[in-house]
C-alpha cells in the first residue's frame, strides 16, 4: 500500500488526456512503420512505403507494432512502449539509489528529480528508441551490481541478456554503455563472468538479433542489410549533427536545469569524501566515460544525453539531501538564489496575464506552433514560482525539500495535462480532425505521389498526413504512375491539371488530397 500511494505523484506526469499528435521525425518515421508491420504481417524487415530501408534496427517497430495489434490503431498506442520503460527507468533508478546512496528515501527522491527532469519527461512521451534503450541499460547496470552480491541465478542472467535486446532497440549504439561498464566488470565484478548463468543470459539476448539479421540476409541478401552499417558511417562521418567536442557539456546541464545544480554539488561531495569502489565505479566513472565516448561520436543530439539523466539524479539526490539538511550560510544563499528566481518567475507571469500587455503578443508568437497557451504557461511558471518563493522561509529539511520539488511537478503537471509533451503536431492534427476533413480521409484507400525528391519538411508533413489517413497504401511514385481513380497525397506543384482536389489546407502544405481522373473506386 505505501508503495501504491508513492506511485500517485507520477501519474499525472505519464498518463494524460490531452490529445496526441506526432513529431514527425522521428517518432511518427517509427509509428508508420509499425503500422504498415501490424497490418501487413510482415514482420521480418523495416518498411518505409513501397521498400525495405535498413537504416535503423527494428526493436521499436516491432515493439508499437505489438501494441497496435494488442490496442488497436491509435496515436496513444504507439506511445504504450515508451511510457512503459518510463516507468520501468523510474523503478530502476530508484533501486539503483537505494542500493548506491543507502535508503529507501534515496530511492523515492531519486525517481522524483528524474521524473520532473525535462529531457526524461519529453522522451517518456515521445514514441522514440530512447526511453526503451535507458531502461534496457538501467537494468544491466543493476543486474550487474546484485548479481555479484547474490548467488541467485536470474541476476547473473539478465547482466548478460539486455544487451542483445538493446541492439534490437538502438542498433550500434548499445556499445557505448557496455564500453563504459567495463571497468567496474573487471574490477567488481569479474567473479560474474565467470557463471554459466551470464553467458546463458547474453546469448538468449542475442538470440532474436542472430535470428532476424540471418533471416533479412536470406530473403534480402547483404546490400541492404548493409545498411545498418552503412548508417553507423554515416553518422560518424557526417557534419549535419555535428555541434563541437564540448556539447553534453552545456546541453545535459541544461536539459536537466535545476537539478544539474544539484548534481554537481553531488559529485562534489563524492569526490572529497572516501567512497568504495564499487560506488565510486558507478557514481562517478561510468558517467564520465559515457559523457566522453558520447562527446566523442561525431552526431550529437539531446536524446543521446538521456543515457546520463538517472545518474545525474543519483547524483542530485545526493546533493538534495545535503542542501535540504544543511544551516549554513551557503544553503541560506542557496534557498535565497530559489526563492529569488521564483519570485522573477511570478513577476514574469503576471505581466503575461495582465490583459492587453505586449509581452503576452510576445509570447503568443513564442508558442504558436505548440499545444499549451500563453496563459498556460504563464499558470505552470506561477505555480513553479510561488512553490519555490516559500523555500527561503522554511527552516526544516523535510519543508525546504518539498517546496524545491512540488514547484516543477505543479508546472509540469500542467504543461503535460496541456498537451506540451503529447501533441507534438496541434496545428496540422487540428486541421485534419475538421469534418470535411475526416470524410474525405475516410473516403477510402490513399497513396502518396512525389516526382522529385522530397525536403526535410515535405517529408515530415507526408508522414503526419500519412498517419491521419485510415487506409494507407503503401506506394510513393510519380503522378503519371496513379492509377485512374486513386486517391493521392500530392505536393500541389506537381498535381497534374484536371485532378479534382478533395482535401487542402494552409496548415497541409505543400499536400493535397487529389483523386487521379478515370473510373470510381
Amino acid at each position: 500500500m505505501k508503495a501504491l500511494w508513492a506511485t500517485l505523484p507520477f501519474l499525472p506526469l505519464l498518463l494524460t488526456a490531452a490529445p496526441r499528435s506526432f513529431l514527425a521525425h522521428d517518432e511518427g518515421y517509427y509509428a508508420l512503420q509499425a503500422r504498415w508491420i501490424a497490418q501487413s504481417g510482415q514482420w521480418l524487415a523495416p518498411p518505409w512505403w513501397d521498400q525495405v530501408v535498413f537504416d535503423r534496427t527494428i526493436g521499436l517497430p516491432w515493439l508499437i507494432a505489438a501494441a497496435y495489434r494488442l490496442l488497436g490503431l491509435a496515436p496513444w498506442v504507439a506511445h504504450v512502449p515508451s511510457l512503459v520503460a518510463a516507468v520501468a527507468s523510474l523503478l530502476l533508478t530508484a533501486a539503483l539509489a537505494r542500493r548506491l546512496l543507502g535508503g529507501d528515501g534515496d530511492g523515492w527522491l531519486a525517481a522524483a528529480v528524474l521524473a520532473l527532469t525535462p529531457l526524461w519527461l519529453d522522451y517518456a512521451h515521445l514514441a522514440s528508441q530512447d526511453m526503451p534503450l535507458l531502461a534496457l541499460e538501467l537494468l544491466g547496470i543493476l543486474a550487474l551490481l546484485l548479481a555479484g552480491d547474490t548467488p541467485k541465478r536470474h541476476w547473473a542472467l539478465l547482466a548478460g541478456a539486455w544487451i542483445g535486446p538493446a541492439f534490437l532497440i538502438k542498433g550500434f549504439m548499445v556499445a557505448l554503455p557496455v564500453l563504459a561498464l567495463l571497468p567496474f566488470v573487471l574490477l567488481e565484478r569479474r567473479p560474474v563472468l565467470q557463471r554459466p548463468a551470464f553467458w546463458l543470459g547474453l546469448a538468449l539476448g542475442w538470440l532474436p538479433v542472430a535470428l532476424w539479421l540471418g533471416l533479412s540476409l536470406r530473403v534480402l541478401g547483404l546490400p541492404v542489410v548493409a545498411g545498418l552499417w552503412q548508417k553507423l558511417l554515416y553518422l560518424s562521418e557526417s557534419d549535419v549533427y555535428s555541434a563541437g567536442p564540448i556539447y553534453y557539456v552545456w546541453n545535459l546541464p541544461a536539459n536537466t536545469f535545476p537539478w544539474s545544480l544539484f548534481a554537481l554539488a553531488g559529485w562534489r561531495g563524492w569526490l572529497a569524501a572516501p567512497l568504495e569502489r564499487t560506488r565510486r565505479l558507478l557514481l562517478l566513472l561510468y558517467p564520465l566515460l559515457m559523457l566522453l565516448l558520447l562527446s566523442a561520436f561525431r552526431t550529437k543530439t539531446p536524446y543521446y544525453g538521456l543515457q546520463l539523466t538517472p545518474f545525474v539524479a543519483l547524483a542530485a539526490t545526493a546533493g538534495l539531501r545535503s542542501w535540504s539538511a544543511a544551516a549554513g550560510k551557503s544553503a541560506r544563499w542557496a534557498s535565497l538564489g530559489i526563492a529569488g528566481l521564483g519570485m522573477a518567475l511570478v513577476l514574469a507571469a503576471a505581466v503575461v496575464l495582465w490583459p492587453g500587455a505586449p509581452a503576452k503578443r510576445l509570447v503568443a508568437n513564442g508558442v504558436a506552433s505548440l499545444a499549451p497557451t500563453p496563459e498556460q504557461f504563464a499558470m505552470a511558471a506561477v505555480g513553479l514560482g510561488l512553490a519555490w518563493a516559500l523555500v527561503f522561509w522554511c527552516r526544516r529539511s523535510s519543508p525546504r525539500l518539498g517546496a524545491l520539488l512540488i514547484g516543477p511537478w505543479l508546472a509540469l503537471v500542467v504543461l503535460v495535462q496541456a498537451g506540451l509533451f503529447t501533441d507534438r503536431s496541434p496545428v496540422q492534427r487540428q486541421a485534419l480532425a475538421r469534418p470535411a476533413a475526416a470524410q474525405a480521409l475516410a473516403a477510402g484507400p490513399i497513396a502518396a505521389a512525389a516526382a522529385a525528391p522530397l525536403s526535410g519538411e515535405e517529408h515530415a508533413r507526408l508522414i503526419l498526413v500519412a498517419l491521419a489517413s485510415p487506409r494507407l497504401v503503401p506506394r510513393l511514385g510519380a503522378p503519371e504512375q496513379v492509377p485512374p481513380g486513386d486517391r493521392v497525397w500530392i505536393r500541389r506543384q506537381e498535381l497534374p491539371a484536371g485532378w479534382p482536389v478533395q482535401l487542402q489546407a494552409p496548415e497541409l502544405e505543400p499536400w493535397l488530397l487529389a483523386a487521379a481522373p478515370g473510373a470510381d473506386r
